[in-house]
């Protein structure tokens, strides 16, 4: 059975919860990464991306849609690494100062986790790149 003691659940409380915030924090990142990627992504298609004071599918257009996606990627990508060293670490100390069994291949899904959740992040700073290269291209809304 892969319960802790009695006695050890009060003690581990801080460090529980301290790792279930950064699990919910991982969600909120996600969803507002979600969201302004989705609108970068949608710039292009839309009435307002002839608002840019030069003419849509510009390559100053293509540069700054770009590098805009390109630094949101990056930034999130860092700070998801870090939850997921802060997640990783507070379930480590749990684990190590009470009475918790680890659960067979912990060490294994740990890296397995980190690896999904970085993914989006390091996808979309790819697709980011191949757009400023010019290996894609996001044919422009001209309404």
């Amino acid at each position: 059975m892969l319960a802790p003691r009695d006695d050890a659940r009060p003690a581990c409380k801080d460090s529980t919860e301290v790792a279930r915030h950064y699990g919910n924090m991982r969600f909120a990142m996600f969803t507002v990464f979600s969201a302004v990627t989705g609108g970068l992504l949608a710039f292009p298609f839309s009435a307002a991306g002839s608002a840019f004071l030069w003419a849509p599918g510009s390559a100053r257009h293509q540069f700054l849609l770009g590098a805009a996606g390109l630094v949101l990627a990056v930034l999130f990508t860092a700070a998801e690494w870090r939850i997921s060293q802060l997640v990783a670490f507070y379930q480590e100390a749990a684990f190590n100062k009470h009475d918790f069994p680890r659960p067979g291949g912990h060490r294994i899904w740990k890296g397995v986790i980190m690896v999904t959740m970085l993914a989006p992040y390091i996808l979309s700073a790819i697709f980011w790149l191949l757009y400023l290269h010019g290996s894609l291209v996001i044919p422009v809304s001209r309404s």
